[in-house]
């Protein structure tokens, strides 16, 4: 079978003759056989065909076994019983049931956030800073995490 592909210049290449040219090159990875198939040795000699190969797995394959379609045992009919209702146990004098000590759990006091966040946040530090312009600001941190910008004005 020839199998002629185009390439990507247009040019025509015959797979199969490129194929059969480079069969007997030593193939590239991890076990050491050549395109074909054949094992080689650690010279490049041919140590097992790959024909040898093929029927020696051929011969260790098992033909498939026969087993029966179905099971041959004979279907045994189902017996149901008859249902019978369990008689009713002895019952013995009744004890006074002791209620269960109920014990209560403080709950864990609650920090009012309205509160918290309702105070007016303190100053941490104060940066003054010259801007690439020229003009000069107040850089204000407060403690909450946020930062104010004051402008400074120079007119005097």
């Amino acid at each position: 079978m020839k199998r002629n592909i185009r390439t990507a210049r247009g040019s025509m290449i015959d797979m199969a003759a490129l194929a059969a040219q480079n069969e007997r090159t030593r193939a590239v990875g991890n076990v050491p056989m050549n395109a074909r198939g054949d094992r080689l040795n650690v010279d490049g000699t041919v140590k097992v065909k790959a024909e040898d190969i093929a029927v020696a797995h051929q011969n260790i394959q098992q033909p498939p076994q026969q087993q029966p379609i179905s099971d041959p045992k004979p279907i045994e009919p189902v017996v149901f019983k008859e249902q019978v209702k369990p008689k009713p146990k002895k019952t013995q004098p009744k004890q006074e049931k002791v209620e269960p000590v109920k014990t209560t759990i403080p709950e864990p006091e609650m920090v009012n956030l309205e509160e918290k966040f309702s105070e007016t946040p303190e100053a941490i530090s104060k940066i003054t800073r010259t801007r690439n312009d020229g003009t000069k600001y107040v850089e204000i941190e407060y403690d909450d995490g946020s930062i104010e910008t004051l402008e400074i004005n120079e007119e005097e």
